[in-house]
């Protein structure tokens, strides 16, 4: 089921959650759309480690993606016509044939990204030999070109020029306006850790807004001619869309020349039979370059897999698993960052023994650590931790290696209390 895009959400902005029959009336009426006060976007960066394996270990490394959000009402109006841009993407992709080819941000049918990994998986294995190409794209969401976006949304609507109301939320996007969260909370006295701990519905009021923020200099505005902003409600919508008329020619190329693509976002995947090889790693490129859009050339994996079923080196990774023509895993980088959070999860454990040791003034030998939940996150199949993660992935590919890959954990759980105690 997609979400209701009228449901009251929870996070903190500049303004209240209003109430859902005013709502529905506004988003639902044209004129009113074509007349829309938007607010500014808050922008956040979402800080994630990246683990990468090298021949000389693993390597961490922060990865920085800058999220915005937008207000109560203007994210419940970009859900609304996001619904709706969805509902007409859908049929144009079915009338062209792509229905299989976009496998990200679509109506959910209970399939995820090892469903998507696994089929291109086992295309490979019953293609032999061939060669897969799989690209990045470089910053996707900043360097959508806004005439382009107009064009393809014009297109999917069936019309030669956006009607007042889609210009409107098409400006708002392209010329969007932010302020940055943590600057924000700092001026207002909000923690950045649990923001709704100050018993506020709402940041700041729009006369604090005007003296403080806006004559304070703290907007930022997009006066660029590419770029909208990643995480509103349309934004993943937009991004489909826009990939419309690459996907339809990138592939009937590729079926012409007998092979397999896939685009989940800006992942792009194409296997091709190898004696066309150079001639479709050319093609992709001008064709991504049609877009005005850039590779990430350090990120470009071309595999060729043999006729034999071989392992090869480097193996294929593909939506966060890998393949080497013989057995599929979890990246190995994946499962770091597991074995690193366990540990981390042990550290923490064991701070929380010590503070109760202080407190209840006895050696810190006499307090235990508590593993009831370092089991519920690290040990236990529980909802959406990484080993509930990996025994689906495991059951979908129908791969017991994968499950080998998780199968330390209680030993390193014990491992890890052993050495703080």
């Amino acid at each position: 089921m997609t979400k209701d895009p009228l449901r009251v959400r929870h996070y903190l902005h500049l303004d209240e959650p209003p109430r859902r029959s005013a709502l529905k009336k506004s988003v639902s009426n044209p004129e009113t759309v074509a007349q829309w006060q938007f607010l500014p976007l808050i922008a956040a960066k979402v800080v994630t480690k990246k683990v990468k394996q090298t021949p000389h270990g693993f390597v961490t490394k922060p990865k920085e993606r800058p999220i915005c959000y937008a207000s109560h009402k203007d994210a419940a109006l970009y859900a609304y016509y996001a619904e709706k841009l969805t509902k007409q993407y859908e049929t144009l992709l079915n009338a062209r044939g792509l229905n299989s080819v976009v496998t990200a941000f679509r109506s959910a049918d209970g399939r995820c990204n090892i469903h998507f990994a696994l089929e291109a998986f086992q295309w490979i294995d019953t293609n032999r030999p061939c060669v897969a190409f799989a690209y990045d794209i470089s910053g996707f969401f900043d360097s959508l070109d806004h005439q382009l976006l107009r064009a393809k949304w014009m297109q999917v609507l069936g019309v030669t020029s956006l009607p007042k109301d889609h210009y409107a939320i098409f400006r708002s996007l392209t010329r969007h306006t932010q302020v940055e969260r943590d600057a924000l909370y700092e001026i207002f006295g909000i923690s950045r850790h649990a923001p709704r701990a100050c018993g506020r519905t709402r940041i700041c009021t729009p006369q604090q807004f005007r003296k403080i923020v806006v004559a304070g200099d703290l907007l930022i505005h997009n006066e660029t001619s590419k770029g909208i902003p990643q995480g509103t409600p349309i934004s993943a919508t937009l991004s489909n869309i826009y990939m419309l008329d690459f996907d339809e020619k990138l592939n009937a190329q590729v079926e012409q020349w007998g092979g397999f693509y896939r685009r989940y976002c800006d992942d792009v995947l194409c296997v091709i039979p190898p004696k066309f090889a150079d001639e479709a790693k050319a093609f992709i490129e001008s064709l991504i370059a049609d877009m005005k859009l850039e590779v990430q050339q350090e990120k470009l994996e071309v595999r060729s897999f043999g006729p034999c079923s071989l392992a090869i080196r480097p193996p294929l990774q593909y939506l966060g698993l890998i393949y080497d023509g013989v057995r599929i895993l979890l990246r190995a980088g994946s499962v770091a960052r597991f074995y690193s959070r366990l540990r981390r999860g042990v550290r923490m454990a064991d701070l929380a023994r010590k503070k109760v040791a202080r407190e209840l003034g006895v050696p810190e030998g006499q307090v235990p650590i508590k593993r009831g939940r370092l089991n519920r996150s690290y040990l236990y199949s529980g909802h959406k931790n990484f080993v509930s993660y990996a025994y689906r992935a495991s059951r979908v590919t129908q791969s017991d290696a994968i499950r080998g890959q998780v199968a330390r954990r209680q030993a390193a759980i014990d491992r890890a209390i052993k050495k703080k105690e």
